[in-house]
């Protein structure tokens, strides 16, 4: 079940990479809320999670998202996913990365997981 977790996550990854909105939130829950990397505030909802990866992905290129590491606790309908990735991209041409830690708390509805909550942040330094 771990596994499916982790592939989980790496469809949102490739939802990511596509750099459509809307394929990004499909990957979260109608409730579900996301305080993002490069985010100031948490956003709450659908609209307001689709508003982020709008801003996110104006003046990006190539944005991809790599897990480098984690652990998942699965308890019932609920599943956690904790470690750290690098998101990386071009701007104006020059590339581009950011160290990151995580945390996914995922819910199973009607056979499909889906993100409840995603919490992401730079790493100090």
């Amino acid at each position: 079940m771990e596994e499916n977790i982790k592939a989980v996550a790496l469809q949102w990854a490739e939802a990511l990479a596509t750099m459509d909105p809307e394929k990004v939130i499909r990957k979260y829950h109608p409730d579900g809320s996301l305080w993002g990397t490069f985010a100031n505030e948490i956003h709450h909802k659908p609209e307001v999670i689709r508003y982020y990866f709008t801003e996110l992905f104006d003046g990006k290129e190539n944005l991809r998202c790599d897990f480098t590491d984690g652990f998942v606790r699965l308890y019932g309908d609920f599943a956690f996913y904790s470690g750290s990735y690098r998101f990386s991209w071009h701007y104006k041409g020059d590339p581009q990365h950011r160290d990151a830690r995580f945390s996914f708390v995922y819910k199973r509805e009607n056979g499909q997981w889906l993100i409840m909550e995603h919490h992401s942040s730079v790493f100090p330094g």
